[in-house]
This record gives C-alpha cells, sequence and structure tokens, in this order.
C-alpha cells in the first residue's frame, strides 16, 4: 500500500499564488516517518492532484488554516479513501469533520503518524486510536480529541527529516531551483501575552509577562495563550528545542547530494538554535542571549560543506526575532554567510501597539538591530502585519514610518500581510481584518509596501544578478530565481540546453512589478 502525501501548503484554495519556489520541512518530517517504516509513498503537489488525481487507498493532506479551500477539494476527490488532515489547519479540530476526513492530527503530528502506520492505519481500531497522543477522530461526524502532547527535545531528535524526499518534487516548485527548508528549531520563547485582551489590574498583580521567572511565564492567570497575540506557535508547539547537529548535518548533506542549490536554515526563529541548553523552560524571548558556541559551530559545519563553501549552495536563514539580534551574533552570521538574506518581523511601527500584541521588543529598538546587521554586510527583509486588532490611523502612520527608516538603512524588502485570525492563537476569536482597499489605516501600510518594494526593484535595473532556472515559462521568457534570494526575474534568450536547476547570469532591464522584474541572460 502506498500512501499519497499531499502537500497543500500556501495554496488557498488549490493554487499557489505565491511561494512558488519554496519547498517545506513539513511533508519532508513525515516521509521520514513512512521511509523509517519502509512504507512507500509519494509527495504530490496539490494541483497536480487536482488537475490529475490519482487512485490511492489512503491519503494524508498538509494544509494551513488558509488552505481550507484546497483540503476541501482534496477530500471531495478522494471520497472512498481514507484521508488524514494535518498540519496548522487542524489547530481547529472541526475542520477535519467539516471537509470530510476520518483522522486529523494536531500539532506536533511525528508521534501520532508513527503510532497510526503501526496499527495499519484505516485496519486501527478506535479504541486502539483513543491511545495515539495528538489525533482528532471522526466517530458518525462527531469529533474526538485524545490526549494532548508536545514533543520533548529527545522526541523531537527521533524523527530525523527525509532528504530524499525532496527528490518527489519535480513540477512547481522544483528541488533544484527551490529554496529547501531546514528546521533547525521548533517552538518559540516568545511567553509574552497580548496585553490588548488582558485585564489591567490582574496583570499589575502578577506581572509574570514583564518578568525573568522562566517558570512564572508558563502560565497566564487569564488564561491568555502565550506569544505574539496573531501567532498560535508558542501554545501549539511549546518553548524552544533544537535539532540535534549531527541530524542537521546529515539532512544538509543529503538534500546537496540530491541536487539542492538553495537551502534555507529556518524555525521560528532562527537565534533560538541552542537557547534550550542555556535555559529551561526557555520562556523569555530575549534572556538568555542566543547561544553563540552553538550557532557558531552549526553555521561552521554548514558553510564547511564542500559546495557551500564553493558557493554552488546557497544558505539563508528565516526568521530572526530582532530581541535575539544582538552585536555578537550579528556578526557571527555575517562572518559565516557573508551577503546572505536574514528575514526579520516587525508587524507593527508602533511601540505601544507592539506591547499590547505582545511583541517581544519595540520596533524602535528592532529598527537598530536591523541597521547593525545590514552594517555588518547581511540583507534583511522585514515583515509587517495590517488590520491587527489595536490598528488605528496612528499606528498605521507610524508603521508608514518605520518602513521609510527601513528604506533608508538598507532593509531589501518588505512583505505586507492582511491579519487573519488564527486557531489556538490570543486573537483567535477577532474579526479578520479588513481588505486594504476597504479599510483606510490598512490602505497606506499597503501603498507604502509596494512603493518600498517597487522602488527597490528599479535600484535592479542594468545589474547582473546570479539566477537560477526555474520549470515555467511565460511566453518567450522563462522563469528564474535570484540564487541568493531576490524577485522572480523572467529572461529572455535563455539557451535551449539549459535545464532546471542550472545557474547562469542575467542583466535586469526592466521592471514589470514591486514583485517581478525581467531580465536578459548574459552567460553562464
Amino acid at each position: 500500500m502506498e500512501i499519497l502525501l499531499v502537500d497543500a501548503l500556501a495554496a488557498g484554495g488549490g493554487t499557489r499564488r505565491s511561494a512558488l519556489d519554496v519547498i517545506g520541512a513539513g511533508p519532508r518530517t513525515i516521509a521520514g516517518i513512512f521511509e523509517r517504516n519502509n512504507v512507500p509513498y509519494r509527495i504530490v503537489r496539490v494541483e497536480d492532484v487536482l488537475r490529475k488525481p490519482p487512485r490511492e487507498e489512503v491519503v494524508m493532506v498538509s494544509a494551513m488554516t488558509m488552505d481550507y479551500g484546497a483540503a476541501k477539494r482534496v477530500s471531495r476527490l478522494f471520497r472512498s479513501s481514507f484521508k488524514v488532515l494535518g498540519g496548522p489547519i487542524t489547530c481547529d479540530p472541526s475542520v477535519v469533520s467539516r471537509l470530510g476526513y476520518e483522522l486529523g492530527v494536531f500539532g506536533e503530528g511525528e508521534e501520532a503518524v508513527n503510532s497510526l502506520i503501526k496499527l495499519g492505519l484505516r485496519e486501527a481500531k478506535i479504541r486502539d486510536l483513543k491511545e495515539i497522543p495528538n489525533l482528532i477522530i471522526v466517530e458518525r461526524g462527531r469529533i474526538h480529541l485524545t490526549s494532548r502532547k508536545v514533543l520533548s527535545k529527545r522526541d523531537f531528535n527521533r524523527y530525523a527529516p527525509s532528504f530524499r524526499a525532496v527528490l518527489h518534487y519535480k513540477s512547481i516548485p522544483h528541488y533544484r531551483s527551490s529554496r529547501v527548508y531546514v528546521e533547525v528549531v521548533r517552538g518559540c520563547s516568545n511567553f509574552n501575552r497580548a496585553l490588548i485582551l488582558a485585564n489591567r489590574r490582574i496583570c499589575a498583580g502578577c506581572r509574570a509577562c514583564f518578568g525573568e521567572d522562566l517558570e512564572a511565564r508558563l502560565v497566564c492567570p487569564q488564561g491568555i495563550p502565550p506569544g505574539c497575540g496573531y501567532c498560535s506557535i508558542p501554545a501549539v508547539y511549546g518553548y524552544p528545542k533544537s535539532r540535534d547537529l549531527d541530524i542537521l548535518i546529515e539532512e544538509i548533506k543529503g538534500l546537496i547530494k540530491c541536487g539542492v542549490r538553495r537551502i534555507v536554515l529556518s524555525g521560528a526563529d532562527f537565534l533560538e538554535y541552542g537557547r534550550d541548553e542555556l535555559a529551561s523552560p526557555l520562556t523569555h524571548p530575549s534572556k538568555p542571549e542566543p547561544n553563540l558556541r552553538a550557532i557558531g559551530e552549526l553555521l561552521s559545519r554548514v558553510t564547511s560543506l564542500p559546495k557551500v563553501r564553493k558557493g554552488k549552495v546557497y544558505v539563508g536563514i528565516e526568521n530572526a526575532k530582532a530581541s535575539l539580534l544582538t552585536e555578537e551574533v550579528i556578526s557571527l552570521i555575517a562572518d559565516h554567510l557573508p551577503g546572505a538574506v536574514v528575514h526579520v518581523g516587525i508587524e507593527t511601527g508602533d511601540d505601544v501597539h507592539a506591547k499590547l500584541l505582545g511583541r517581544p521588543s519595540p520596533p524602535s529598538k528592532d529598527v537598530e538591530r536591523i541597521k547593525s546587521a545590514i552594517k555588518a554586510g547581511l540583507r534583511v527583509y522585514a515583515y509587517f502585519i495590517h488590520g491587527l486588532p489595536g490598528q488605528t490611523i496612528k499606528t498605521a502612520e507610524k508603521t508608514v514610518s518605520m518602513m521609510e527608516k527601513l528604506y533608508l538603512i538598507g532593509v531589501e524588502k518588505v512583505t505586507v500581510y492582511r491579519f487573519k485570525p488564527l486557531p489556538c492563537s490570543a486573537f483567535e476569536r477577532m474579526p479578520e481584518g479588513p481588505p486594504a482597499s476597504k479599510d483606510p489605516a490598512s490602505r497606506i501600510i499597503e501603498r507604502a509596501a509596494r512603493k518600498f518594494n517597487l522602488e527597490r526593484k528599479r535600484e535592479l535595473l542594468g545589474k547582473v544578478l546570479e539566477v537560477v532556472l526555474a520549470p515555467g515559462r511565460r511566453g518567450k521568457f522563462k522563469v528564474a530565481y535570484p540564487f541568493r534570494e531576490g524577485p522572480t526575474v523572467l529572461v529572455k534568450g535563455v539557451p535551449r540546453n539549459l535545464r532546471v536547476g542550472d545557474v547562469f547570469s542575467a542583466r535586469i532591464e526592466s521592471v514589470v512589478s514591486d514583485r517581478l522584474v525581467i531580465g536578459k541572460f548574459t552567460r553562464l
């Protein structure tokens, strides 16, 4: 029996509109469990499944909250199959029943999937399933949640992701041209609470969120989930746990051997790596500071790999909390990965608003950390969210002002998302942020971001970029991505003998939009 693992991540209603060069770590982690149990499987992106559905007895779907439509379409295609739904989408357990799946996996799914395989999946008895943690069982249209479990660091490291699984990505995204994400750490140390929801009188008597007692920060007397109000990571995955270094190096070696050219060291915060060795429970977003020894050893071993050392494989970092972006860690990263992109979330430009959201540090300090990173030779992409609870014209104006500061200090790109309430987050019952077209505050943020990014694209005119050939074409143009990250490039004049994953130079000749430029092939 072969298992069909459908990657619906970021597919929305069934077609990815962005992140077309991204291969996430989640499906490869589940594939590692299949390989460990000698279970045959295929990973297929949801677009390919919807276009030409195969016949499979067992279908497992990985999706995010935004992928409700895609998950629903897959369920309808495989009415007679045994279907399991997993990924962030199941933070709302009711979707498992509503979408027509037999089982769901909540939160960390490694132990649940491993146990399901050993029980024979569709042959398993309900009474046996109820003993497995993190399962959502559908019985006669009703859901039953089994016990909740957050993996220990030891258990987390028992389930190594498969590097061979990347070979299943041969359409869009294609493993030879995409950024392949390697999860170096899971969980988040920001156990602040969203004060916008809090009773200030109770807060004044507790003050755990404002202190450094790590145990005390675990529990909120008001029941507010930990972390930034819009994020569910601390509530679902707990405080950080790092992947063992030897496991990471073997995974990266394997990916490179398979032909991967671009690797991103990822997690809710890359800078959490190894901090779990310094304190426990790790519930403070800045104390202790980053574990320089652990990060240094990781980067040293990664950059010592021959193809990385020779520049044949690019390595970047996503994400980093500005609260941990110290001068020492900036210097460490810049020494090992000069010119690499570091992704930093800011979300709002207003210090008071940031505190109400539960942010780990004020944006006025974040900009100084980012300035230091750019001065050291790193490239920074910054993230914002419009439509957040507490947003006003005043907070929006401060966010625009922050974007202007970031432009002047050299941030390369800003990305703005529209707020959507996530299950398990503090803001899960908040209304969705309005479209920018219907809200003046959101509109000025979105327009400022578009202007910022368009100006940055115009600065590329006449420059020669090293790009990697991707699948697909638009008329006479072939699609390529900057080898070291950047906007999608439509390239003319590409020799016919080049294949996906080949790296070449292209001169940028025109700007199509704030996300897309046109270039001309110059040389291999």
